[in-house]
Order: structure tokens, then sequence, then C-alpha cells
């Protein structure tokens, strides 16, 4: 087999093995954070910050606690961790929140969409000059209601 192959199939299972172990561990993580939310126990920052999705197959985990099959369905966990999520930013100002928040809003679709926007007027509202800066060369920024919020506030 030529080296460059093995090179590659090398490649691609180190990236699966990757994802499988990112995806474990926001699932473990949306668990403890799920656990302390039933309990009404405080989140802390961390599990909070770690429940914010990076990618589609990790929002799909987070949202799916909305859906009637799932433990979290009769509750508001969905609402309630975004709503905190986002306030971080907005209220707190915590810096550790701000592209993570930018990245979630970048999910919004549907019946939650309109929230999300609701959210990301706020951040920019705080400071148009940091959105536009920090949204720069990130992958998200080519995603509506960003890529939209871009063009309006005239970033570049």
């Amino acid at each position: 087999m030529p080296k460059h192959l093995i090179l590659i199939i090398f490649t691609f299972i180190t990236n699966l093995t990757c994802l499988s172990q990112n995806l474990d561990n926001y699932i473990q993580n949306l668990n403890t954070a799920s656990v302390l939310y039933l309990s009404q126990k405080e989140i802390p920052k961390s599990v909070l910050l770690d429940l914010v999705p990076k990618n589609d197959k990790e929002f799909s985990l987070y949202y799916e606690t909305t859906y009637p099959e799932h433990k979290l369905a009769e509750t508001d966990f969905f609402n309630r961790t975004t709503i905190m999520i986002f306030n971080q930013v907005i209220n707190h100002r915590n810096e550790d929140f701000y592209l993570p928040s930018l990245n979630l809003i970048s999910f919004a679709d549907g019946e939650f969409g309109e929230i999300f926007i609701e959210y990301l007027q706020k951040i920019i509202d705080i400071d148009q000059r940091k959105f536009c800066i920090s949204i720069s060369q990130k992958e998200y920024s080519k995603s509506n209601p960003i890529k939209h919020y871009s063009e309006l506030n005239g970033c570049k």
C-alpha cells in the first residue's frame, strides 16, 4: 500500500476518533448540566460554557432536550440554559462566553430563532465594533443570522 494512502487513512481514522471523543465529552457535559438543572442546583460557568454546541451534531443533541421523548422535554432546560449562556455576555460581560454565544446564535432557526436574534441584537448593541471584529474570519460569520447582522452593521 502506498505511503500517502496509509497517511490519508490514518488521518481519517484519527479525525473520526477525535470527533467521537469530543461528542462523548459533550454528551457527558450535557448530562451533568441536566442533572444539576433537574435538582435545581446552580450550573457552574464551566459546565454552562461547555454546553454551548460547537457543531451541528452537538446542537442537535442540545436541542433534542426539547423533544417529547426526552427526559427534559417537560422542563424548560433548553430555553433556561440558553438564556443563562446569553446572560453571561449581556448582563455579566463575561468574555469567556462572547464568541461561544455568537456561535450558538449561528444555529438560530425555527421556533427558537427569534429569541436568538433578539439576544444577538442585544450583544451588538453593547459594542457594535467588538461584534464586527469578533466575527471576522469565523466560520459562522457566513451563516445567518450572523451574516445578515454583519452586513446590516457594516462589518467588513
